[in-house]
């Protein structure tokens, strides 16, 4: 079974994981600080898979963001592209930089 689990320290640091069962197929690194979630890169298993699970991910951390009336920064050069690409998606928690 797939999904995203979240991972952050109590000094904000951690990483949204797209799993299937114990293995770590990939994972965005965040920083949470002062109101703001930075995504600051994404780690994938398998180069093909970089779309499918960067975007599971991404519409977890967007979820999380608005739960949490989060801004999110984007510095992982996916995420940027993904936001750039569909801002009307994300207008509500993107902070562009």
């Amino acid at each position: 079974m797939h999904h995203v689990s979240i991972n952050i320290n109590e000094d904000g640091i951690g990483s949204f994981a797209f799993c299937t069962g114990s293995k770590t197929l990939g994972e965005i690194k965040v920083q949470l600080m002062d109101g703001e979630l930075i995504l600051l890169d994404i780690i994938v298993d398998s180069k093909p898979d970089l779309h499918v699970v960067g975007k599971r991910i991404l519409r977890e951390i967007v979820a999380y963001a608005r739960m949490h009336e989060l801004k999110i920064v984007t510095i992982a050069k996916y995420a940027q592209q993904q936001f750039s690409n569909n801002p009307g998606l994300y207008s509500d928690v993107w902070e562009k930089v």
